[in-house]
């Protein structure tokens, strides 16, 4: 049985942190490296405040950048040289649960610049102004890049028909179609197991996954659902399986016991 690539997924808010990260995943056995350019524009800062019983707490917060601490091409050139694997290269808007600022002509702006640098591959959601999306698709068809037709929905969950219908009708707008639903329940994973398990034999290259309860079923059991990619990361917890996330070793592991070998 022919396993589907697996792609890690970095979380670095800086060219250092990915790169660092990138080794971490490449010696992980990664096939493909996504990088969210997207959270280039945010910076962790720690937050302590007093909890409901007056002790402090320390959190994490994501804290925006300045759109101009971003050196674009300085930053698209440093992660091609640095990265062995192939790269996804993603930059996500907010209305698709990124951390892009709401500037989307910048944000097309990248994606050019981007698909310019000769990148492997490149996200490009469908949500994308047509127009603009045209043209991305075109360019990245003359440089060769693989395209990943994207839908994040960070609300709710489709129905299995209509995830069924939007991979179907996808197949010219990009080579692998990705749809990512946010799962409230067992029901909402389950309609993207059956919408990937009717889709197992057709023609269209697709990765459909949730992100909460339940949204790793698609991923742990992606070689029987002839998923094209896995998308995987690096964190590690038992927290993520509430998150619909999975880390690279334990789903080789999980495709080890479950009998899904090459």
């Amino acid at each position: 049985m022919a396993l589907p690539m697996v792609c890690v997924s970095l979380e670095g808010n800086t060219v250092e942190e990915v790169l660092r990260q990138a080794e971490l995943a490449t010696a992980e056995g990664a096939d493909i490296i996504e990088v969210r350019f997207d959270k280039m524009y945010v910076e962790p800062v720690e937050v302590t405040a007093k909890n409901s019983d007056g002790i402090d707490e320390t959190s994490i917060e994501l804290v925006p950048r300045s759109i101009d601490a971003v050196n674009i091409t300085e930053s698209i050139e440093q992660l091609k040289k640095g990265i062995e694997k192939p790269v996804l290269f993603t930059c996500r808007n907010r209305n698709e649960g990124g951390l892009f600022p709401d500037d989307e002509t910048l944000r097309i702006s990248i994606l050019e610049q981007a698909i310019a640098s000769g990148v492997s591959w490149i996200d490009l959601e469908l949500s994308i102004n047509p127009d603009s999306r045209d043209k991305l698709l075109s360019s990245a068809r003359e440089s060769g890049a693989t395209v990943v037709a994207s839908v994040h929905n960070i609300e709710s969950t489709a129905n299995t028909e209509e995830m069924i219908e939007l991979v179907e009708s996808s197949n010219d707008l990009g080579d692998i179609t990705k749809l990512c639903y946010q799962t409230h329940n067992h029901d909402d994973a389950l309609s993207i197991f059956e919408a990937a398990w009717k889709l197992r034999s057709g023609e269209n290259r697709c990765s459909l996954m949730g992100l909460g309860i339940g949204g790793d079923w698609t991923r742990m059991h992606a070689p029987i659902l002839n998923q094209a990619v896995v998308f995987t990361t690096l964190k590690k917890g038992f927290s993520l399986a509430d998150k619909g996330l999975i880390n690279i070793q334990d789903l080789r592991i999980a495709w080890k016991m479950l009998g899904h070998t090459d």
